[in-house]
């Protein structure tokens, strides 16, 4: 039993309930879409460069060839398995009063930015402490000090891609996989549960590791609300307004150096 009203976990918590994943499988679950993304990037970076491209194409080809279908392909499987059974794949799908909304999301927000700030010192230490090893374009797949380059039309295509992908496509199939259906499953951890999710959610990101504590940060505050609330909506307004404050921050960067 979790003793969340002391915050206190039992021993016993962390064993899977019926029907919830065991610690093992949430690892596969997390970790795999980043893994199989990965080294489709790592494949692709040096072939798209050569190609006259840079570095983020590779990526999202990355996301929208290997990571995104594989959670789909997930999201289907578990509907296959789950819905006969009477489960909800999906179980926060709560309402929420539109003044809720109207507060909850802007607050969420700067929570996410003031975690990120936090320890967007340390992102630069272990992105050239650490990950010094590694090539430029993996350390910074749009760098704004080459822009130059690569085309005028090359930039257009590539960011507009970006913005779909980071600011849509992304945000709501990754809600509805890691806090739609892997969240809800993650019970047994009380309330580490939310916390536990954006670790992973954070090392899933294996693309951009140097990330691992921002992002954890970031996502942690509204990763709880989402539990809170019981509402995987909330999730993806509040990951797609922050990816597009982000994205229309790197458009402009690029775009006056043009």
């Amino acid at each position: 039993m979790t003793a969340e009203g002391t915050g206190v976990v039992h021993p016993g918590a962390s064993l899977a309930r019926p029907g919830e994943p065991s610690l093992l499988a949430l690892l596969a679950l997390f970790l795999a879409p980043g893994i199989a993304g990965t080294i489709v990037y790592l494949a692709l970076a040096g072939p798209i460069q050569a190609a006259g491209a840079p570095a983020i194409d590779a990526l999202l080809i990355a996301i929208v060839a290997v990571i995104l279908p594989v959670e789909i392909a997930i999201l289907l499987v578990a509907r296959a398995r789950l819905r006969p059974a009477g489960e909800a794949v999906i179980p926060y799908r709560e309402r929420m009063r539109p003044v809720t909304w109207l507060w909850l999301v802007p607050a969420l927000i700067v929570a996410a930015f003031i975690g990120s700030a936090l320890f967007v010192l340390v992102d630069g230490v272990l992105a050239s402490q650490v990950f010094s090893w590694a090539p430029d374009w993996y350390l910074r797949p749009v760098d704004v000090a080459v822009v130059g380059r690569y085309s005028r039309t090359v930039w257009i295509v590539s960011l507009a891609a970006y913005l779909v992908v980071n600011v849509v496509a992304g945000p709501v199939v990754e809600e509805l996989y890691f806090r739609g259906l892997l969240l809800p499953r993650m019970e047994r951890f009380g309330r580490w549960a939310p916390l536990l999710n954006a670790s992973l959610f954070s090392l899933y990101h294996l693309w951009s590791p140097w990330q691992l504590l921002s992002r954890i940060a970031s996502a942690a505050p509204f990763i709880y609300a989402v539990r809170w609330r019981r509402n995987v909506y909330l999730g993806m307004v509040v990951h797609g307004a922050l990816n597009a404050i982000s994205g229309v921050i790197l458009v402009v960067s690029v775009a006056q150096r043009l």
